[in-house]
């Protein structure tokens, strides 16, 4: 079925290219989505997990049901993630790590390292089972994607999260203070077979459709990727300074944008580490679960963005005037969620109200088709 997902595509894409380039058009971008007609009944849960999850006559039809029922309202995009966001450092069970699902939402990598002394499965390998499912998804989302929707790459997270899963977390924190002399190779190891990884998905997909497009959902015409490090959140700066933000620093220098994934009080005392590095693109801040809500941590959203990052923040609706009236507009990114597609361009057009007043002498104006087109033959109205 050939749908118009994104009629806007055009004016949303150049908007998001213009907040990568740290440029600000005629408002802030914000992605909003909302749902088309109502969700249908949770189905119970499948007898075979493993299908579920893996086989693209399973997982691709749902995808595109709930592509056709979501409205992507400003400057969100139809996205499929063949290899689902829910299998969280997928890169591990391409290493070796046996790989489990618990249920439809959440997968998990049981951890083979015993000891530093023998080899270590620490290079990419084409012939991984799971790895060739991934690659099966991958082949045949694109293959159906253009003129209809993008496809996002699989959650292959950082080294430093690969090396927690693949020793067991505990383990590895043992490791940083007892013995941390093995873990500089091992990540330097994992870091390459991180960028063979990421560059194998982004030639599948770029066989048939653009853009470069991470769990994050942030449209980029160029290269792009989140950069993490959720096991920075249980040592010190200095112990992160030391093993873990050197291969983030290869990353950002490997790929041209890159975004990292701040997920934490625990994790703001690694920000100024962060804000360092000279190629970083921005910041995802999360406060995490039972936190405060985004409209109360604009002190620290103003030193991401007065340090000259881009931010790309989640909220609610009822927060987005509050985000708007109080940060610096260029370099900001917002993501929300309305009830209906009334709701969601009503939430739009008062956005592009409130930024009207704030809107820097001399900024650039919005010019409908000025923007580079992608390749693959894009139509108008359509995504390639």
């Amino acid at each position: 079925m050939d749908v118009d997902y994104k009629q806007d595509f055009d004016e949303a894409a150049e908007r998001v290219e213009a907040w990568w380039r740290g440029e600000l058009l005629d408002r802030v971008p914000m992605k909003v989505f909302a749902p088309l007609k109502r969700a249908p009944s949770a189905a119970p849960e499948p007898e075979d997990l493993q299908k579920w999850w893996t086989d693209p006559e399973w997982v691709i039809p749902r995808w595109e049901a709930h592509l056709e029922a979501t409205y992507y309202g400003g400057e969100a995009m139809p996205i499929m993630y063949p290899v689902s966001t829910g299998m969280v450092a997928i890169m591990a069970a391409y290493l070796g790590c046996p790989y489990k699902f618990t249920g439809t939402t959440t997968a998990w990598a049981d951890p083979i390292i015993e000891d530093w002394d023998g080899p270590l499965p620490l290079e990419f390998d084409p012939q991984n089972r799971w790895w060739r499912l991934s690659a099966e998804l991958l082949k045949a989302a694109a293959a159906r994607a253009p003129g209809r929707y993008f496809v996002g790459l699989p959650d292959l997270n950082g080294p430093g999260e690969i090396l927690a899963r693949l020793r067991g977390t505990e383990r590895l924190l043992f490791d940083v203070i007892e013995d941390p002399a093995p873990l500089k190779p091992a990540l330097d190891k994992l870091n390459l077979a991180w960028r063979r990884y990421h560059q194998a998905c982004l030639d599948i997909v770029h066989r048939h459709v653009s853009g470069s497009i991470s769990w994050m959902g942030i449209w980029s015409e160029a290269p792009a990727t989140d950069l993490q490090c959720d096991f920075s959140c249980m040592i010190s700066p200095a112990m992160f300074d030391d093993l873990f933000l050197p291969p983030l620093r290869q990353q950002t220098e490997w790929v041209g944008r890159t975004v990292y994934h701040l997920d934490g009080p625990n994790a703001i005392r690694h920000l100024d580490s962060l804000l360092l590095l000279p190629r970083l693109s921005g910041i995802q801040w999360v406060p995490g679960a039972g936190a405060r809500p985004m409209s109360e941590w604009l002190e620290l959203l103003k030193r991401i963005l007065d340090a000259g990052k881009l931010l790309y923040i989640s909220c609610e609706p009822n927060e987005v005037e509050i985000l708007l009236k109080s940060l610096p507009h260029r370099g900001l990114l917002l993501d929300t969620r309305c009830g209906s597609r009334e709701e969601a361009d009503a939430l739009l057009a008062d956005a592009a109200r409130w930024s009207r007043w704030t809107l820097p002498t001399g900024h650039r104006s919005f010019r409908r088709g000025n923007r580079r087109a992608p390749k693959a033959g894009r139509r108008r109205g359509r995504v390639s």
